[in-house]
């Protein structure tokens, strides 16, 4: 993501990065790893983002982030940087893009914005990293 998302303003889940085609075969391990700068638009507050991955054709859920903290002290829109990743594992072979989506996960009455520029992107990479056997209790999408 090269361009400042559309702001994020309530509980609806506003897409942030979708990623080209790929193929995530059953039986492996795939971390998913989102680093980006997100601007807490409103000053001294602080509040919670709730991330979400999903698959692009069906819009099904593969992961969630819960409760990532955006706090903006004395002044608002500073880009403040959110580095997360998940584990998990497909129930079968699927080729599909990703999409990591955010909305809030809280009662707030902030906005967001997740800031990008081509110098400073925010980047969505998934990962094989091994066999799920490795990985006992992984989740399963």
């Amino acid at each position: 993501m090269t361009s400042n998302s559309p702001t994020i303003g309530s509980s609806t889940e506003v897409t942030i990065v979708t990623t080209s085609s790929a193929t995530l075969t059953a039986g492996r391990a795939y971390r998913f790893w989102f680093f980006g700068l997100v601007q807490h638009n409103t000053a001294s507050l602080v509040d919670l983002v709730y991330l979400r991955l999903r698959r692009g054709s069906n819009n099904g859920s593969i992961r969630d982030i819960r409760s990532v903290l955006v706090a903006n002290r004395g002044t608002a829109n500073r880009n403040i940087a959110v580095d997360e990743s998940v584990l998990a594992t497909p129930a079968a072979t699927i080729t599909d893009t990703v999409i990591l989506t955010a909305a809030w996960d809280s009662s707030s009455s902030a906005t967001f914005t997740f800031a990008a520029t081509s110098g400073t992107p925010a980047l969505l990479v998934i990962e094989d990293v091994g066999p799920a056997s490795d990985y006992p209790n992984i989740g399963t999408f």
